[in-house]
């Protein structure tokens, strides 16, 4: 396996913030619609990093976290993760249910409703402003929920590849309202030639 050791290139960089911005700014609103308050999203930071770093950066491996996926294909295969570690995944359930703060505790049917409706809009965002900025056909599937340990998470992300990636393209996120602040990571998996071309793509525009 080759590694994209220079990481992006200024271009692909820049073009990647555009796309983040659109689409967050879209999510943003959706989310603002659906909850009739307002609410901001922002991804303070995105770039290539090795699997390890990744994990890490998400709180290490055995921190537990809820994640949202989303498989796609069409002109490159791949998929999507939302990772909310600790307790993010209530506080943002709490945020969009005008709930008071620490009040949702489990993993319940009303927590699966939401976190897989919020996972499934903004993925399914940036991944259509994807599309139209490399014209690329990309075709996401259903949100799915899992709750486990960080490092389990991503193995299982890599193992619905048919070749394991070496690097992740991640994006750190950030889902506020009026006074609370909820972290997660946004990481799209694919195997290498399907980054290669994504990023070639991008590099072409």
């Amino acid at each position: 396996m080759t590694k994209l050791a220079a990481g992006l290139t200024e271009k692909q960089h820049n073009m990647l913030e555009r796309i983040l911005k659109l689409s967050t700014d879209s999510s943003a609103v959706a989310l603002s619609e659906m909850t009739e308050k307002s609410i901001f999203l922002k991804a303070p930071k995105l770039g290539v990093g090795s699997l390890d770093s990744i994990i890490d950066m998400a709180g290490g491996y055995e921190t537990i976290a809820i994640s949202v996926c989303l498989i796609f294909d069409g002109d490159i295969k791949g998929n999507m993760l939302l990772v909310f570690p600790g307790k993010s995944a209530f506080k943002l359930v709490d945020l969009v249910m005008q709930a008071e703060a620490n009040s949702q505790k489990e993993l319940d049917e009303m927590a699966i409703s939401v976190l897989g409706e919020v996972g499934n809009l903004v993925s399914a965002y940036f991944l259509s402003t994807l599309s139209d900025y490399t014209g690329m056909d990309l075709r996401p599937s259903s949100p799915m929920l899992t709750q486990d340990m960080i490092g389990a998470i991503i193995s299982t992300a890599m193992l619905m590849l048919a070749r394991a990636p070496e690097e992740v393209l991640f994006i750190e996120t950030e889902i506020s309202g009026a006074a609370r602040k909820i972290d997660g990571y946004l990481m799209l998996f694919t195997d290498e030639d399907s980054l290669k071309k994504l990023l070639h793509a991008i590099e072409k525009r």
